[in-house]
């Protein structure tokens, strides 16, 4: 959290101090790290598109590689939210819930080998110039795509016919990357996903 301060309003000569107990006496404005980096033209948002999904078997749907030059020190970017959507047009097993998989640091597989850019890659602050890396890698995959090596590291399960975001905090440093796997459980049909990545470059000015 970051914290901007003002005047400690004790007096007309006193400013922010520190007390003979140790304590920091300001008066103060309050912000998150994210909101922070949504000022400061830092903050983005990924999202695959809808992706057609026709089996019962794991698909790979999202993959992010960071790349990013550092920014103040720091290369790492944080995806603070998975918002994940899942349609209802297919058949699905019933009573069985979509299957999402997070992995972590996958290298191979068609997912990653086709190379389809996601449909949004946005900066969250609508007048900042600024923009991801051209070697950052966001893709969106298709059904029947494979994620073949990397570390599983969290299972999440998820009705059809749902939205749902996720708080996952997760920091991916500069060479590091996520990928995501979901099963609809599709008998006959087509049910459609989509995957989207909230998060910000890390500051190094705020640690």
């Amino acid at each position: 959290m970051n914290v901007e301060i003002k005047n400690a309003g004790v007096g007309p000569d006193i400013g922010a101090h520190v007390d003979q107990n140790n304590n920091l006496h300001v008066s103060a404005i309050t912000t998150t790290i994210g909101r922070s980096a949504v000022n400061e033209g830092n903050a983005y948002n990924i999202n695959t598109g809808w992706i057609g999904l026709t089996s019962t078997t794991a698909s790979g749907v999202f993959y992010f590689k960071n790349d990013e030059s550092p920014n103040n020190g720091e290369s790492s970017f944080i995806i603070e939210t998975l918002v994940i959507g899942i349609d209802a047009m297919g058949t699905t097993t019933a009573g069985d819930m979509a299957d999402i998989v997070i992995i972590a640091n996958a290298t191979t597989g068609t997912l990653i080998s086709t190379a389809s850019a996601v449909t949004y890659k946005a900066n969250r602050n609508l007048g900042s110039s600024n923009a991801l890396g051209s070697t950052t890698l966001a893709y969106k995959g298709a059904e029947g795509h494979t994620v073949t090596n990397g570390t599983p590291i969290a299972l999440i399960g998820q009705n059809v016919g749902t939205r749902a975001s996720y708080p996952i905090d997760a920091e991916i440093p500069k060479g590091s990357s996520i990928a995501i796997t979901i099963d609809t459980q599709t008998t006959s049909g087509t049910t459609s996903v989509y995957v989207a990545a909230i998060g910000h470059r890390k500051d190094g000015k705020n640690i």
